[in-house]
């Protein structure tokens, strides 16, 4: 029967489309036929409009359009911070075209396990606080609160700092504000959601090599940095044994740090949302830890160059090199940027791309970068994917570039498009209020200067042809750099000596 009418209706409905679509009747009248005038239709040729004609201020090809110069203004970080308190600084963005806000919150604290024991629970600690529930909330009660009202709240902690982020409709943001503080301040630490969170770890470990790109990534940390218990890993064991009690005993002082910076973003009257949050810290009550917790170390390199490749049985050849670069602020990083950019960094408008996937066809993926670091010494990297059997012609070819680049110099068209490029994409890191507001508090942390991104741009634009020669020529050497291949050894005989590394030592134990 619903099929029948809705046939019936179909029809009807197309009947009513003709008729609509059909001329009207002409009405009767005395004049004979013949006399009525003609329809535009049948007008004569002459009576048609003429086309207009192009006016002379329009190119003839998009290729002459011209643009005006593209000058880049960085946002300024001081419009928008605020000071709470001696220990609590932030930056507000508002945003008034949709009832959203958005706030992240750090803490600047060490998070480091004294024992490899302990490396398992702790990274365990900080998604905890949030997942186990809290302030008298179980886990599964905070879960249909939250999603009741659209909202979210997570937790993390990390080497350097922890930190929770709020996302809610702005007319729940006071509501959200004060859960956050209880679940915080008051963990649950709920088993159930413990017992989820060891499985998928476990899990996690089990499948830690599943693709080459991860063994590549974990044979690259292990050829170049030394023993740090920041580069600790558990295994799958030590997963499933962590208990609540560990749990808790590492996420003492957490969120107790003194220094705290925020990042509030959104549906937010700036004054308004300053006395909110004065309110918010002076009544945050975490006790510090009762055991002093280590302090991180920089990341030191092993500096032993060489080829290092781990057996694995496929067709693509999967290789990074690297060399220590320069721990930021730098002077050496702009210019080295910009080689990197015109080197390999560049996509199609790079060296590496234009001979080593457009000329010779070994790779679709090919690319260098000057490793960007506040706390470590960065690391230079060229990498590529490239079939088993031109592995050792990929690489031939990189250094030639390499060395042709560091004795020739970046042509001066190179040279331009580079600075522009780099320029061009500052904007891209302000694309929203709540970005603007995270990068001004990860800089803050970071002790970057206010003045930073408008430095950034003069740093790139005085960058010279003969400092991308030299930056070349030494942060990208091949005899200081560690090649890690990810390969079929027997296959990889080309690549001349190298050090076989077992699949079972990547990890850092």
């Amino acid at each position: 029967m619903q099929k029948e009418r809705f046939f019936i209706s179909l029809a009807a409905g197309a009947v009513m489309a003709l008729v609509a679509c059909s001329p009207a009747p002409v009405p009767e009248t005395s004049a004979p036929a013949a006399e009525a005038a003609p329809t535009k239709a049948f007008a004569p040729a002459e009576q048609k409009e003429a086309q207009p004609s192009t006016p002379a201020n329009v190119p003839a090809s998009y290729k002459d359009i011209a643009f005006p110069e593209f000058r880049y203004v960085a946002p300024v970080p001081a419009e928008y911070r605020v000071q709470l308190s001696d220990s609590v600084s932030g930056y507000i963005v508002s945003d008034r075209s949709l009832p959203l806000v958005s706030l992240t919150v750090y803490f600047e604290e060490s998070n480091l396990p004294a024992t490899l024991k302990d490396e398992a629970a702790s990274e365990m600690v900080g998604s905890m606080f949030r997942r186990g529930g809290g302030g008298g909330i179980s886990a599964h009660a905070l879960d249909d609160s939250l999603e009741f009202v659209s909202a979210a709240i997570s937790t993390s902690a990390g080497t350097f700092r922890a930190a929770f982020d709020i996302d809610c409709l702005s007319k729940d943001f006071p509501a959200m504000l004060e859960l956050s503080k209880k679940v915080i301040s008051a963990p649950a630490f709920d088993k159930e959601q413990l017992e989820i969170m060891k499985a998928n770890y476990a899990t996690a470990y089990e499948r830690r090599y599943d693709t080459p790109a991860k063994v590549l990534s974990a044979l690259k940390a292990k050829v170049n940095y030394a023993p740090n218990p920041r580069l600790w890993d558990a295994n799958d064991k030590e997963y499933r044994k962590v208990s609540v009690a560990d749990v808790k005993r590492l996420a003492e002082g957490v969120f107790s740090s003194k220094r705290i910076v925020f990042a509030l973003s959104g549906d937010v009257d700036r004054d308004s949302a300053v006395t909110q949050l004065k309110e918010f810290f002076d009544a945050w009550k975490v006790a510090p830890a009762k055991a002093k917790k280590p302090a991180p170390e920089p990341l030191a390199f092993l500096r032993k160059p060489g080829t290092y490749v781990v057996d694995k049985d496929i067709t693509q050849a999967n290789i990074s090199m690297s060399q220590p670069f320069v721990r930021r602020p730098h002077p050496d990083y702009y210019p080295t940027a910009v080689a990197s950019f015109i080197l390999g960094g560049g996509s199609f408008t790079s060296r590496l791309v234009n001979r080593v996937r457009s000329d010779e066809g070994l790779a679709y993926s090919v690319y260098s970068t000057a490793g960007n670091d506040y706390r470590d010494t960065a690391m230079t990297t060229i990498a590529l994917q490239t079939k088993v059997e031109s592995a050792d012609f990929a690489i031939k070819l990189i250094f030639e570039e390499v060395e042709k680049l560091a004795k020739e110099g970046p042509t001066p068209e190179e040279l331009a498009q580079a600075k522009k490029a780099i320029v061009e994409s500052l904007p891209s890191l302000f694309d929203s209020p709540e970005a603007t507001a995270l990068i001004f508090a990860q800089d803050e942390l970071l002790g970057k200067k206010q003045s930073h991104y408008v430095d950034f741009v003069n740093e790139v634009n005085a960058v010279t042809a003969e400092q991308v020669k030299a930056m070349t020529a030494k942060y990208f050497d091949k005899s200081k750099m560690t090649i890690s291949v990810v390969g079929p050894v027997a296959k990889l005989e080309k690549l001349g000596p190298f050090t076989v590394i077992p699949l079972d030592s990547l990890e850092f134990r």
